[in-house]
């Protein structure tokens, strides 16, 4: 009995001990546990403070993004504005590039119409003054005709002069009764214009064989239909030609018999005279 009280004891000593043991290493363990619990507290707080400061910056950044995105968008309108503007103008470039190529285009068969036109009315006007030629020749056959005549009355008017000079003088009675009638007639043709030296002007086109020659025409040569002129080249006359048509650029005449311009070709440059 004594010893089953004895174990006993023994065991509640060794309970009371382990009892005691496990205490302390609770309670050690309980203050590791405080310890590791406000070391997490601690944790937690600076995470939360960061986390905090975290969503402050987020925030911030999501303003900076919205900003940035709303810039990036009004950036993106004007650029689709330049492009549209760009591509108009392009358009209106090329279509101005066109236009000016259709200009060019036109200028060209212009002066190329101009040329033919040029060309065809030189023909023109010479065959014209082909066709002319004949009657101008007629003119002057009948122009011939009437100075032979004129030369012819001229001759015996001079020849009724010499007569009268030669005759003997009668008496101064018979000169009262009796009147003496002469042909002559003295010439009431106008007094001949001094010539004068016009302005220079270019051979457009001569044709020797046909007593054709056409002039660039110009209004300081004074010329006009009909009119008689003499050609002067280095102060030497060359000839008359008599103008039978004139335009705004060129004097068509006829080479008046007599005349030979030999020498002188297209493009030369002469002067006239009045």
């Amino acid at each position: 009995m004594k010893t089953l009280s004895l174990t006993l004891r023994i065991v509640a000593i060794l309970a009371s001990a382990a009892a005691v043991a496990l205490f302390f290493i609770s309670k050690g363990k309980l203050a590791e546990k405080q310890t590791s619990l406000e070391q997490a507290k601690a944790v937690t707080q600076a995470t939360q403070s960061e986390l905090e400061t975290a969503n402050s910056k987020i925030t911030s950044l999501g303003a900076q993004l919205s900003t940035e995105r709303k810039s990036l968008a009004d950036t993106k309108g004007k650029l689709e504005s330049i492009r549209s503007e760009m591509y108009t103008a392009k358009q209106q470039v090329t279509r101005t590039q066109q236009q000016l190529n259709e200009m060019k285009n036109t200028i060209s068969e212009l002066e190329n119409a101009a040329t033919r036109l040029r060309t065809d009315l030189v023909k023109t006007e010479e065959s014209l003054a082909s066709a002319s030629k004949e009657a101008e020749l007629s003119q002057l056959n009948e122009r011939i005709e009437e100075l032979g005549k004129s030369n012819d009355l001229l001759k015996q008017d001079i020849l009724a002069a010499k007569s009268l000079q030669t005759a003997p003088k009668p008496a101064a009675s018979s000169t009262s009764s009796v009147g003496y009638q002469s042909g002559f007639k003295p010439n009431s043709a106008a007094a001949v214009l001094p010539a004068s030296i016009g302005a220079t002007t270019t051979v457009a086109s001569i044709s020797t064989s046909d007593g054709i020659i056409i002039l660039d025409a110009s209004p300081e040569l004074g010329l006009s239909v009909g009119s008689e002129i003499t050609l002067i080249q280095d102060l030497k006359a060359l000839g008359k030609i008599r103008i039978i048509q004139i335009t705004e650029q060129l004097a068509v005449a006829n080479i008046l018999a007599g005349t030979q311009l030999r020498g002188l070709s297209k493009g030369d440059t002469v002067k006239v005279m009045h």
